[in-house]
């Protein structure tokens, strides 16, 4: 696995979103929210700078492959 739980990650390519046809940029930074072992892949939770909402970002939540993105900030929840 490349990531783990509630790793920070940036993403390496723009990310279509089917659901409402947004392009979210590359460079998008976001969180894992849910890891998947066959096949890999991860849930993850992008912060999309938007001026409209109050602390200036929307999310959404994508699929990526590991190929997508990569991790910023590993986060250790146990020495927490």
């Amino acid at each position: 696995m490349k990531a783990n739980l509630y790793d920070g990650i940036v993403t390496l390519v723009d990310i279509y979103v089917h659901t409402n046809q947004q392009i979210i940029p590359q460079g998008t930074k976001g969180a894992i929210v849910e890891c998947y072992h066959n096949p890999e892949g991860y849930s993850v939770d992008l912060a999309i700078p938007d001026e409209r909402w109050v602390g200036g970002f929307d999310y959404e939540n994508v699929i990526l492959t590991p190929e997508e993105f990569t991790i910023i900030n590993p986060v250790n929840v146990s020495s927490v």
